[in-house]
């Protein structure tokens, strides 16, 4: 019988055939594949490192916003919190057998408390809060992109903690028809995969958004509760106005003033508001140093000056409404 590994002429044994050699139990490598499997797992460690876990500091208690949308809110909590009385004793299970996902869309303008409450709702359902966001996710390498999204799923599965998706519509877009190059295949293939991990993720899911509109149809029917961030109504600006002026703070304002501020406000976010505070101050400083008041004045030329950007540089809805 012929042997297939015996010596060659000249008494030089033949070199073995290269054969798989197991690395990990049950699994076969290939020659030169322990490398190939290292460089994966030191990828997935990177990957994973992008995603760090935060404590959540924000309260509900906190958040200003109108009371159905505080409503909506805590009628979600009530399904993660009573997730087996609902599925298990009420029978939800029955009708919803993937409902162990939470996933939550908070929309609406700019600045309205949609990052502060994905935070608030973290602290109240004593998880840890990752922040996705887009910027750490997009890879200009294909098929990085969806390496990423399925570490930062993974990394909230092992931390337990709430996965936040800020600037969603850039994940959750609609997918692409017609595929002219790599990218476009790379991005379809990216919505995919954010799809497939949010049937799996038996965890809570927030997503935040600008642009709901652009969503992809598919995602919209795996989000639980659509929550709208709106704009504040007089009685909301006026809570944010006392809520974004610290007791420190040496301002000069009598009761018409602090209604000056609320009106002069209309269609301004919270996070507007915020901004005006800080320039209002800064802008006292500079005039008087340390020993300045912060006046009314001060206040409306902030105001007078972010309407003008808004004008100038925001989205026709956001330049129309500052407009008024």
């Amino acid at each position: 019988m012929d042997n297939d590994n015996g010596p060659l002429p000249g008494g030089q044994p033949a070199e073995a055939e290269p054969r798989a050699r197991p690395v990990l139990p049950g699994r076969l490598v290939p020659p030169g594949g322990a490398r190939s499997l290292e460089n994966e797992a030191d990828g997935l460690a990177r990957r994973l490192a992008l995603f760090a876990v935060e404590t959540p500091r924000r309260r509900l208690a906190d958040l200003i916003v109108p009371e159905t949308t505080r409503r909506e809110i805590a009628a979600l909590l009530t399904k993660v919190r009573h997730h087996r009385l609902l599925y298990d004793e009420f029978g939800l299970s029955e009708v919803d057998p993937y409902g162990g996902r939470t996933a939550i869309n908070l929309y609406g303008p700019p600045g309205t408390g949609k990052s502060f409450a994905a935070e608030a709702i973290a602290q109240a359902l004593g998880m840890g809060l990752i922040r996705a966001n887009y910027a750490e996710i997009e890879s200009k390498y294909v098929g990085e992109t969806a390496k990423n999204i399925q570490a930062a799923f993974q990394k909230a599965r092992e931390t337990q903690a709430l996965l936040f998706f800020d600037e969603a519509d850039s994940i959750l877009g609609r997918r692409l028809t017609n595929i002219t190059q790599s990218t476009d295949h790379a991005v379809n293939v990216s919505r995919s995969v954010m799809l497939l991990e949010l049937d799996r993720f038996s965890g809570v899911t927030v997503f935040a958004t600008n642009l709901a509109s652009n969503y992809d149809t598919a995602f919209v029917r795996r989000i639980l509760g659509h929550i709208e961030m709106p704009l504040p109504d007089a009685a909301a600006r006026a809570q944010l106005w006392r809520a974004h002026i610290p007791s420190r703070l040496p301002v000069q304002l009598d009761a018409a003033a602090w209604e000056r501020l609320v009106t002069e406000t209309d269609s301004l976010a919270g996070g507007d508001i915020l901004n005006c505070v800080i320039a209002a101050a800064a802008a006292a400083v500079e005039r008087d140093g340390p020993a300045c008041r912060v006046t009314l004045d001060d206040f409306l030329a902030a105001i007078a000056a972010s309407r003008r950007a808004r004008r100038a540089i925001g989205t026709p809805s956001q330049a129309g409404a500052a407009a008024r």
